[in-house]
């Protein structure tokens, strides 16, 4: 897979566990040296989640005039340090930024797996709530926008506290049922996903190996293998998700790229269909930026500073300061299939 599709890699031993340091309650500041200018401050820290659960977390602090804060919830299997770059650039635009691992990953992992107790639930209803409220009770913020990378932005239909917030920013967000993904994609994600249960029976958790990044919990690999092959995805296991969707009248741009194996547009479309909001999805093609792939993760290289990361910092700023977004500026790239897919779908074509 191109570096640009997917750059989870196994993190170091030091990012297994949250730091001695921060676990002793010290904060580490440093100058960030992995995107943004020597002034731009990023503190380590713990956070405690509900059933005390430590997350190693990251804040971004801005040098001069401060916006709001924008609290980053991750894809699966991808350790915040993946989005480090992305968190100081826009620290440098004045806002507050804020990322973490969920357990199990990244500075939130413990020496082993084996034992580890963890789903996707409680990334969603233990790891992500604490992280809503720490950024409301420790950092005494109030003017809040969210950032949904795949899992991040499915968090919207399962924890509260997203709908507390100005608005969100969704990257490649989606519904992961297998039936959402084109043929023959779909018969291979089948069978890798009816195979977790013998890879984490064998090994105590799910390997990164198999494809999926960081090595993931067994609870974890487990549920999120179930919810894939379950046309509703989550919504079985969590009814009232429907509920929360429907509800969710914050603002929302959702940024879906035309070479994402991983949210094409049918999985797009069956989370964004459940919205209450109207979304402002932004297909985007990589023949606009150059041709090289961006896949999944791309949006968060370096390379889009000046276009995709500009329009997320007009973006944001925009709705953090209560006004009304506007589109973002650009051509959006939008592929022939969709288009004749849109017509047959409303009898045009």
């Amino acid at each position: 897979m191109h570096e640009d599709q997917d750059p989870r890699r196994q993190s170091p031993a030091s990012e297994r566990s949250p730091a001695k340091a921060t676990a002793r309650g010290a904060v580490a500041n440093r100058a960030v040296e992995d995107g943004g200018p020597p002034a731009t401050l990023r503190r380590a820290v713990t956070v405690r989640a509900a059933d005390g659960f430590l997350l190693g977390a990251s804040v971004f602090e801005p040098a001069g005039t401060h916006r709001g804060t924008v609290l980053v919830h991750g894809a699966t299997a991808t350790p915040q340090r993946y989005y480090a770059p992305f968190a100081a650039a826009l620290a440098t635009h004045g806002f507050r930024m804020v990322t973490y691992d969920y357990r199990g990953i990244g500075a939130s992992r413990p020496t082993s797996l084996g034992g580890l107790s963890a789903t996707m639930t409680d990334w969603a209803l233990k790891d992500a709530r604490a992280m809503h409220r720490y950024v409301a009770g420790e950092l005494g913020e109030d003017r809040v926008a969210i950032i949904g990378h795949s899992f991040g932005g499915q968090l919207l239909g399962l924890v509260d506290e997203a709908r507390d917030v100005a608005g969100a920013l969704l990257v490649g967000a989606q519904f992961g049922y297998v039936g959402n993904f084109p043929a023959p994609r779909r018969y291979g994600l089948g069978l890798v996903l009816r195979a977790v249960p013998l890879f984490t029976a064998a090994f105590g958790f799910l390997p990164g190996e198999t494809g999926i990044g960081e090595d993931l919990p067994r609870g974890v690999a487990e549920e999120w293998s179930r919810w894939c092959l379950t046309e509703d995805y989550y919504v079985t296991e969590h009814p009232d998700a429907l509920g929360r969707l429907a509800g969710y009248d914050r603002p929302v741009r959702l940024y879906r790229f035309t070479d994402d194996a991983f949210a094409p547009r049918r999985a797009v479309e069956a989370l964004t269909s459940r919205l209450g909001t109207t979304t402002d999805v932004r297909r985007v093609s990589p023949r606009d930026h150059g041709g090289r792939p961006i896949g999944h993760f791309g949006f968060f290289r370096p390379r889009f500073r000046k276009t995709l990361w500009q329009e997320s910092t007009d973006y944001l700023g925009a709705i953090l300061a209560g006004r009304t977004p506007r589109p973002g500026a650009g051509r959006l790239g939008i592929e022939e299939a969709d288009v004749l897919a849109d017509l047959t779908r409303h009898g045009w074509g």
